[in-house]
């Protein structure tokens, strides 16, 4: 039999531009039992991504990426997994021990997150859908989760017969979905002949800041590339009230955006070349506590003013992490190999390819990161001297739902190029 390619492609992204509606196939209404079962997926996603940052963050230079848009892409896989192929997803993933739980509660956390996204304070967008050989039988209940669950529609491609034609496609649906932010998702030769399903999500956000920078207090001034490197950048200014901590060697810093429902969080190491310290010691439970240490007090801010746009390849990393096994052509009695007989009813599937493209825009309305709660507040007595948070060289950053605790985005800044 010959060997057929599942194939995964993401785009996940931040946009401070507006943009139309989103892709519209429906979900269904969300059960109870999902919104009880939503903080274990929560946290199972914020392992995950904490996970991802220290692996991907083993490379060099700037970096940012959407674990939100990749759980959900493999979630929907998962549903077509079965044996050890679909333990492993689960493990790596950190899915709860009811893994099909995991369905019913992404879509609970959709439709949280479209709450504030209809009441106008930020846009977010999620897109999702299946793309099939039109000759190639797929299992109905795995199709149903991900139309049911995740809002997934399917639509045939004949990538047997026209392989270019059908990846021009794809690419073509995630620019429509993104504004255009995200091209050519899918890189030339990613489609071939033996391709018979591919899953697409692609993620949209804009959010504009509680209280924005004056760009009229925006200035030219050095950032220390890698902690070390001067260059020159654009470095925003702004005093107010934020929610803030300081521990011994770093700073954390949170930039409400409007709606109260999202933030941004800024990691800041003391030291200009203090960031690897920081990352080496990073973890979810201690990400947690130091967020939860957040107060608000009088801040200076200065943060640059950056675009980032990132390409990875995520086959490797995903099976390194613990999933070999879906990357692993199907081998007859080879219990190490893919598994997804649940999606076609037989061992004939593996992941060929995971591709994931993201980008990131900060400046003085906003970011393409999340809105949160902002607060201004006046005192009655003379306050002390405000906390300077300078963000003059390399930074974890993150943008989080404030509602839920979901991490949507992750990166660092080590370069903030030449935004002038």
């Amino acid at each position: 039999m010959p060997r057929n390619f599942l194939l995964l492609a993401l785009a996940g992204l931040l946009v401070v531009l507006g943009c139309n509606g989103a892709d519209g196939d429906s979900m269904s209404e969300i059960p109870l039992d999902a919104e009880r079962d939503l903080p274990a997926v929560v946290e199972g996603g914020n392992l995950f991504a904490v996970d991802l940052y220290r692996k991907l963050g083993e490379g060099e230079g700037n970096l940012f990426f959407s674990p939100l848009s990749l759980s959900t892409a493999l979630a929907m896989t998962s549903a077509g997994a079965a044996g050890e192929t679909k333990e492993e997803m689960a493990e790596v993933l950190h899915f709860p021990v009811d893994v099909e739980s995991v369905h019913p509660s992404l879509a609970a956390l959709a439709e949280s997150l479209a709450k504030g996204s209809s009441l106008g304070d930020y846009r977010l967008d999620i897109a999702n859908r299946l793309w099939g050989q039109p000759d190639f039988e797929f299992e109905q209940d795995f199709l149903a989760v991900c139309r049911e669950h995740h809002g997934a529609g399917f639509e045939t491609l004949d990538f047997a017969k026209a392989p270019e034609k059908a990846r021009v496609t794809i690419n073509r649906w995630v620019e429509q979905q993104t504004e255009k932010r995200i091209q050519d998702l899918l890189p030339p030769g990613s489609i071939e002949a033996l391709t018979r399903l591919v899953l697409t999500n692609a993620v949209y956000f804009k959010g504009d800041w509680q209280d924005q920078f004056d760009r009229q207090s925006t200035e030219r001034a050095p950032f220390f590339a890698e902690g070390v490197r001067e260059v020159e950048a654009s470095l925003m200014m702004r005093k107010g009230d934020y929610r803030y901590v300081r521990f011994p060697g770093f700073q954390l810093l949170e930039l409400p955006y409007i709606g109260d429902n999202l933030s941004m969080i800024v990691v800041l190491p003391a030291a200009r070349a203090g960031l690897a310290a920081i990352e080496a010691q990073l973890s979810h439970e201690k990400l947690t506590g130091w967020i939860g240490a957040l107060a608000e007090k009088e801040v200076t801010v200065y943060l640059p003013r950056f675009e980032m746009k990132t390409g990875l390849s995520m086959s490797d990393t995903l099976s390194e992490m613990g999933m070999p096994s879906a990357f692993t052509p199907p081998q007859e009695g080879d219990p190490d190999s893919a598994d997804f007989s649940r999606m076609t009813g037989a061992r004939d599937l593996f992941i060929d390819g995971v591709f994931h493209k993201a980008f990131v825009m900060v400046n003085e309305e906003g970011t393409e990161a999340a809105a949160a709660t902002g607060v201004t507040m006046s005192l009655t007595s003379m306050p002390a001297e405000p906390e300077i948070f300078r963000a003059d060289h390399p930074f974890l950053f993150l943008v989080r739902d404030r509602v839920t605790g979901s991490i949507l985005f992750m990166g660092r800044l080590v370069d903030p190029g030449d935004e002038g």
